[in-house]
């Protein structure tokens, strides 16, 4: 069994679900549902990983505060290693506030740790142990940002494959975006992403900008399914989901479907694509990012029935 490293934040999410109204400056609203859930991309992405039947194990920084304790125990609970975890009394954990009204979504974060991780000391002896390293969010982690060039470069020297999901830079700057494309094994992005990084106009611009500058991009375009190169042309690989309850943390989802799909299924580009697509479709039929963990059969059986 390969052995994946997940390295990002630490945050847990709030979910205030069924505001009254939208936001108003200075005005107060009420909400139908308030919830504490696990949060942070690449935590959702180890433990659904995990919760699929893979070997997941996680470095990031929590605070010594009880929103750290509950990070790291709902990790447990998943089977995700957490002994790379490191714990702080100077920074409070992060936490993000999801105010939803209707079908959107506003995202509120206090950085906390997510800014203060540093991953300086990150070397080969870390790294020698796993399979995969997969980056998530690193435009939030603005100390640790500037490792990831390093980190990829031990990476590559020890033929260890790796993945990047980017998150979106509020700035639109994606600073190193370029360092990292060449030593990357898979990119995964939204569209909005790919489209800013590549400065392009549409999705097919974006995928052969972005292919031409690394191994593997994996465009996720939510109910249009996810767009991939391949022979020289682009490719749609379309998505099915019955009933959409929740889409927190489905392109988590995504990520984590596909990279179980090659790495311990060896499934091609194509039915890999296919696979995390199920992964995340499923995802949004309940609440959170890993609500009802997804068990390998339980994809199949969705499979089956869309």
């Amino acid at each position: 069994m390969k052995k994946v490293l997940f390295i990002g934040d630490i945050n847990v999410d709030i979910i205030m679900r069924g505001l009254t109204f939208p936001i108003k400056i200075d005005r107060e609203i009420t909400c139908q549902s308030y919830e504490l859930t696990l949060g942070s991309s690449a935590v959702i992405a180890a433990c659904v990983y995990a919760s699929l039947g893979g070997k997941a194990h996680f470095l990031g920084l929590a605070g010594k505060d009880e929103h750290g304790d509950f990070m790291i125990e709902e990790m447990n609970k998943y089977d995700v290693n957490t002994d790379l975890v490191q714990r702080t009394d100077k920074t409070k954990t992060g936490v993000t506030v999801n105010l939803i009204y209707r079908d959107t979504r506003t995202q509120i974060t206090y950085p906390g740790t997510i800014s203060e991780f540093k991953g300086s000391d990150i070397g080969n002896t870390v790294l020698e142990n796993f399979d995969h390293i997969h980056f998530a969010g690193p435009y939030q982690q603005i100390k640790f940002s500037p490792e990831i060039t390093r980190i990829l470069e031990i990476a590559k020297k020890q033929q260890i494959q790796t993945s990047l999901d980017p998150q979106w830079d509020q700035n639109e700057k994606w600073e190193r975006i370029d360092e990292w494309l060449p030593m990357l094994t898979y990119l995964f992005v939204n569209k909005a992403e790919a489209i800013s990084i590549s400065r392009s106009s549409s999705i097919e611009e974006a995928l052969k900008y972005l292919n031409a500058r690394t191994n593997y991009t994996i465009i996720k375009a939510g109910s249009k399914g996810a767009f991939i190169y391949s022979n020289g042309h682009h490719a749609n690989i379309p998505t099915s989901c019955p009933e959409v309850v929740d889409t927190t943390g489905a392109g988590d989802n995504f990520n984590s479907g596909f990279l179980f799909a090659v790495l311990e299924k060896e499934m091609d580009l194509f039915n890999a694509c296919k696979f995390a697509n199920a992964v995340g479709s499923r995802s949004c039929l309940f609440d959170g990012g890993v609500n009802k963990s997804p068990k390998y059969r339980d994809i199949l059986k969705f499979m089956e029935d869309n």
